[in-house]
């Protein structure tokens, strides 16, 4: 529908400083009469040029719904907010920012705790304390019209469910719908369900059934790959047994063709219960968390794990050379398990629990983090464009104060120089929305001081310990030599000590000893779990 708008209602005004604003559209495909997104997003740039805004850029959900805000772009907008590049949001109407005062109030909420407010183009809400009696109203209307809308689709699909018609959701694999929405047999698909449960009640794997499927050139209606998951849904539907259901509302015996016996259909199941209730392979070799990590002093192989009873029959763990096991080319003695590990968690946990160093190590990520940052280097170089840009415009002005005439070339080169001006802004801001994640060095240390409180007697807190902080371990004639992920010297032990000797370090020559080229890749490593840590 069109809807006229009168732009001069709105207020003019000239800011001093450039006020930045996002558009954000929504056209849900069960509303076909409300305006379009091409209508949205010009009745939005025509709001913004009459407040002076700069757009600098626009989130778009097409044929989403709006019953919940759980829609991508709008998302990755209030996400955005946090990046403090905008100050505004427009929107047509309050119901596109939620359809309930919760969601409403919440989601403005997200925006507002960064210093973004959200404007309305179809709905003139003022600011005053009139202003937010009128958009409670608002808020409440477009609740009521989504609940409504909701109940409306709901009764719809419980009439056609009613009848045994489609009502929303997946189409069963091996059906497909008619032209007055009920199911029938896909001639295609159907004899592939037929086939999967014909072959499994006879005990084919999931594992099988699925490479046969696979390598035949099938797919899902999906165009993917069939999986051990994909199968399982399918062999527990009891559509295929002509058995219709919706929700927890209707059962139709026979409201779908049936694809299988009801006698096949419990085989499948009883042989999916038995599988489900098999105890899983227990893995009886023993953990050894310096694989990789332990190598021999002597030839540089890896030290493996081994296992091995004595002549009383107790079980012992150990280390060995990997060439001594192969073919005893080196003579390199085995170490137990216990000692060497025990040592090395010591060390590693004494590393952690150190201040100096996790701020050394902290200084160092982040170091690594700005140096490969190149959108930070775009940033400075635009920056630096505007401090000449800047720098030029103070000059004319100190040159006017001197008593040179303001001629009109004099205006017109001022124009262009804030022209450009605000044309690195607004790129500097888009540059930084396109950011997809900015550390800070507050995120790194918070990702380091995660280990204090890690339960050290897990065998998984052990190891990933183990992996982040320690690189490599030799094992010598008569010592040990460790080596952490960061700069300095290696930590050295003798194998008379180890039993006995808690773990020393030289914590000031560790940080003022000059990084080491391997580091580099444990910065990349400490940046990449970072990134995938939990949002605090």
């Amino acid at each position: 529908m069109d809807v006229q708008i009168n732009y001069n209602d709105f207020g003019s005004r000239t800011a001093k400083t450039t006020t930045h604003a996002v558009i954000y559209a929504r056209y849900s495909s069960h509303s076909q009469g409300e305006q379009s997104i091409e209508g949205q997003l010009a009745a939005a740039k025509a709001y913004a040029e009459a407040r002076g805004y700069t757009i600098i850029r626009e989130y778009v959900d097409r044929a989403m719904t709006g019953r919940n805000d759980n829609r991508d772009e709008f998302q990755k907008m209030l996400s955005d907010c946090a990046k403090k590049q905008f100050q505004v949001i427009i929107v047509w109407k309050v119901d596109r920012f939620g359809r309930n005062r919760e969601e409403i109030t919440f989601n403005k909420y997200r925006a507002k705790k960064h210093g973004v407010r959200v404007e309305y183009v179809a709905e003139n809400v003022p600011n005053s304390p009139e202003g937010v009696i009128l958009e409670s109203v608002l808020e409440g209307m477009a609740e009521y019209y989504s609940l409504q809308l909701s109940q409306n689709i709901r009764r719809g699909y419980l009439e056609n469910a009613k009848k045994g018609k489609y009502a929303g959701g997946q189409i069963p694999y091996g059906y497909k719908l008619d032209e007055d929405k009920y199911f029938i047999i896909d001639p295609k698909t159907g004899p592939v369900v037929q086939w999967i449960f014909e072959s499994y009640t006879n005990g084919a794997t999931m594992v099988e059934i699925a490479e046969k499927l696979n390598g035949a050139g099938l797919r899902t209606y999906q165009g993917n790959l069939f999986t051990k998951n994909g199968l399982r849904t399918i062999l527990k539907n009891e559509r295929y047994t002509g058995v219709y259901r919706f929700k927890d509302e209707i059962c139709i015996e026979g409201g779908t063709p049936a694809l299988v016996s009801k006698d096949t259909f419990q085989a499948a199941q009883k042989r999916l219960r038995g599988n489900q209730a098999a105890p899983a392979a227990k893995w009886s070799k023993a953990d050894y968390i310096l694989t990789d990590k332990l190598f021999c002093a002597t030839c540089g192989a890896t030290m493996v794990g081994e296992s091995g009873r004595n002549r009383t029959g107790a079980q012992y763990r150990y280390y060995l050379c990997s060439n001594h096991k192969k073919d005893k080319s080196c003579n390199r003695k085995a170490i137990r398990q216990d000692l060497i590990e025990n040592y090395v968690l010591q060390c590693a946990k004494a590393l952690i629990m150190d201040d100096e160093v996790v701020q050394f190590i902290t200084n160092s990520v982040w170091d690594y983090y700005v140096a490969q940052d190149m959108q930070q280097a775009k940033i400075t170089a635009l920056k630096d464009q505007i401090a000449e840009i800047e720098n030029a415009i103070a000059n004319i002005l100190k040159a006017v104060e001197a008593g040179m005439p303001y001629t009109d070339m004099t205006k017109k080169r001022m124009e262009e120089l804030e022209g450009r001006r605000t044309a690195l802004h607004t790129a500097i801001s888009e540059i930084e929305l396109n950011t997809p994640f900015r550390l800070t060095k507050d995120h790194i240390k918070f990702f380091l001081m995660q280990f204090r409180e890690l339960d050290y007697q897990d065998r998984a807190a052990q190891r990933k310990l183990i992996d982040v902080f320690v690189n490599s371990i030799f094992v010598g004639d008569d010592q040990i030599l460790l080596n952490f992920n960061y700069g300095g010297p290696p930590t050295q032990i003798k194998f008379s000590d180890l039993e006995s000797l808690s773990p020393v370090f030289g914590h000031r020559a560790l940080c003022s000893t000059k990084t080491r080229a391997y580091e580099l890749v444990f910065y990349a490593n400490v940046f990449a779990l970072i990134l995938e840590m939990p949002e605090r």
